[in-house]
C-alpha cells in the first residue's frame, strides 16, 4: 500500500512536469516540484508500522532529485520569460 501512494504521487509529478512544459505553466510546474519533493522525502525514511525494519531506495531518490532540479530551472526561464514579456511595450 505504501508503495503504491508514491508510484501515484510519482506519476503525478511527472504528468504534471509535461504538462507544464506543454502547457508553458508555472503553476503546472510548482505542482509537479511540490510532488518531487513529497517523494524524496518519503524516500529519506520509510517506517511500516507493523514491521520494524525500515527501507531506503537510493535509485528513486536519486530520480526524484534530478527532477527537482529541472523543476527549478524551468521555473525561474519561465519566470524570467514572463518578466521580459511584460515589460515589453
Amino acid at each position: 500500500m505504501l508503495e503504491s501512494v508514491f508510484v501515484i504521487i510519482m506519476a503525478m509529478g511527472f504528468v504534471l512536469f509535461i504538462l507544464g512544459i506543454s502547457e508553458k505553466s508555472i503553476v503546472y510546474s510548482a505542482t509537479s516540484l511540490l510532488m518531487w519533493i513529497v517523494v524524496m522525502a518519503g524516500q529519506m525514511y520509510i517506517e511500516v508500522p507493523t514491521d520494524t525494519d525500515t527501507y531506503t531506495e537510493a535509485g528513486i531518490f536519486a530520480v526524484a532529485l534530478a527532477f527537482i532540479f529541472i523543476n527549478v530551472i524551468w521555473i525561474i526561464l519561465r519566470y524570467m520569460e514572463n518578466q521580459f514579456e511584460d515589460s515589453m511595450p
